[in-house]
């Protein structure tokens, strides 16, 4: 290794350098126990000296740990909002649900307060189709022959004259609405009792009241009902109320529109009449 004032000087052995780190920790614990409060200042003036070191070399691992909690409780509120989200659709599912129960409870209590029409028997059927256009105004219902529905029978609401059966099938029948181009329903006015017919104009919201000479005392706000001729309709039963009378001097006759008081947009289920005299001898027939 080389010499030191005329001595050679070897690197130190494995075993010489155990012997020597064992000694100065033999000498560190008898300055411990016998220098207490000097090796305790002289350690506490050490660690102080090192505390931001030792918190700095802390600190990745103290935002990694941040880090991670933060993901977890940020996986934890997405979950939770996502589930809190899936429960108000299923809540306004529900709602909407209620809400169309509700308005069909109170179709149906309409449709039974206004099933009491003298000499008419009345029957509910569900409508299962609606065939609306310019040229046909139908609705089809899961009542049939089998059900004794026939052709020409009467169809009503709580409010008003819906139209009247025009093909029968087993299980199955259509009806004319009244709002239909070929349907026609004999009427008379409440206030003044002027006849009329009321026809179809192919519009679900809007019917006419043609052939009214110019001198017929007529109005808006006019209503009329089913005058009975014709023994289709019951009399005395709601069918349309004037909205517009317009004259037009080269003409003979008025142009009377009118909306018809049945609701025809709202249907889930109607009425169909049958005379009792009839209803009367087929219950006897099948009884």
């Amino acid at each position: 290794m080389g010499t030191f004032l005329g001595w050679s000087l070897k690197r130190p052995s494995n075993l010489a350098k155990l012997i020597l780190f064992a000694c100065a920790s033999v000498a560190l614990m008898v300055m411990d126990a016998h220098h207490n409060r000097d090796v305790r200042a002289v350690r506490g003036t050490i660690l102080r000296a090192g505390h931001p070191l030792q918190e700095l070399t802390a600190l990745p691992f103290a935002l990694i740990h941040d880090a991670r909690r933060d993901l977890r409780l940020n996986s934890r509120l997405r979950q939770e909002n996502a589930r809190l989200r899936a429960r108000a659709r299923r809540l306004e599912i529900e709602a909407s649900r209620l809400a169309a129960l509700r308005l069909e409870v109170r179709h149906l209590t309409a449709l039974l307060r206004g099933s009491a029409i003298p000499g008419y028997r009345a029957g509910l059927a569900r409508i299962l189709d609606v065939g609306s256009g310019p040229f046909k105004q139908h609705l089809t219902l899961d009542e049939g022959r089998n059900d004794h529905v026939f052709i020409g029978q009467a169809v009503i609401d709580a409010h008003g004259i819906v139209g009247q059966v025009v093909s029968v099938n087993r299980d199955t029948s259509e009806v004319m609405l009244i709002t239909d181009p070929d349907s026609g329903v004999p009427v008379i006015s409440e206030r003044n009792g002027l006849r009329a017919i009321v026809f179809g104009t192919g519009s679900l919201h809007r019917v006419k009241i043609p052939y009214l000479t110019v001198t017929a005392d007529i109005r808006p706000g006019d209503v009329f009902v089913s005058s009975g001729l014709g023994g289709i309709y019951p009399p005395g039963y709601p069918v349309a109320r004037v909205t517009k009378v317009t004259s037009n001097p080269n003409l003979a006759f008025l142009n009377v529109r009118a909306v018809p008081l049945a609701h025809l947009t709202y249907h889930t289920h109607v009425l169909l009449l049958w005379p009792r005299a009839q209803a009367g001898a087929r219950d006897t027939h099948h009884g």
